[in-house]
């Protein structure tokens, strides 16, 4: 059914560090705060993906794969389960040999019918400041969520969202753009969802949910609606409640039609 989802797609269980969730834990959460689907993305590993499959119930999980490299993160969305994306590199690496090894990877993430996204270029530890340039990525993931502050939106990404908005008009003159998106970078109990991001889609595949995004017909939302909603009411209930819980102006909005 074609409708506005619900969706966070950086989400970690116990196998990523600083994890504290299981993934049965998780995918209640998400239910509970009416998400329609999630992506895994823990850190350099697909391993686990069955875990949160056996847990979904009606939830769509999707597999994923947060790349940590030395001077940068980056999530492969929509990976095939098992396929495993390299990390062993980084912009202090020569230059050819640093562009041809992440070149290669999202070539590869890519034939896999994957997205790739520059996951919060300016967060504030090792390796989290993204140093690469942003082609052959989809998206910017512009609104990282609280992670250890106690307020869901920081200076990171205030400079992500700074800088993305800098380089749209630039790609738009050239032909393109990378839409932004939101995640929650979930490790804790209570950040699933805040922030998330809301995707028209024809139906809620990751075949469709994946084309959503890539083509900018998203938005991002800060919280999640008060009670769960079905696609059908997405026009008439939860996009007006959302919509005056969204990101800050500046960024990308898709109204409600």
């Amino acid at each position: 059914m074609a409708g506005w989802y619900r969706g966070d797609c950086h989400l970690h269980s116990v196998r990523s560090t600083g994890g504290e969730l299981t993934p049965a834990q998780l995918t209640a959460a998400a239910r509970a705060a009416g998400l329609d689907f999630v992506a895994v993305t823990e850190h350099n590993t697909t391993d686990g993906y069955a875990d949160w499959v056996d847990h979904a119930d009606d939830l769509l999980v999707i597999c994923g794969q947060e790349v940590v490299t030395r001077t940068g993160h980056w999530l492969a969305i929509g990976l095939p389960p098992g396929h495993l994306v390299d990390w062993r590199y980084g912009s202090d690496d020569s230059a050819d040999a640093c562009a041809d090894r992440i070149g290669r990877q999202l070539d590869d993430v890519h034939r896999a019918g994957g997205l790739c996204v520059v996951a919060h270029p300016y967060a504030p530890y090792p390796s989290g400041t993204f140093e690469y340039p942003y082609q052959g990525f989809d998206a910017v993931e512009v609104w990282n969520g609280q992670w250890a502050s106690d307020l869901p939106w920081n200076a990171d990404n205030e400079a992500a969202l700074a800088d993305w908005t800098a380089s749209l008009a630039a790609d738009l003159h050239r032909g393109g753009w990378r839409p932004a998106i939101g995640n929650s970078d979930t490790h804790l109990a209570g950040q699933i969802g805040i922030p998330h991001t809301v995707v028209r889609a024809g139906e809620r595949t990751v075949e469709a949910l994946l084309a959503g995004i890539a083509a900018g017909h998203s938005w991002i939302a800060g919280s999640t609606p008060a009670e769960p909603r079905s696609p059908s009411r997405s026009r008439s209930v939860a996009c007006r409640r959302a919509w005056s819980r969204s990101i800050p102006t500046g960024v990308r909005r898709t109204g409600c039609r």
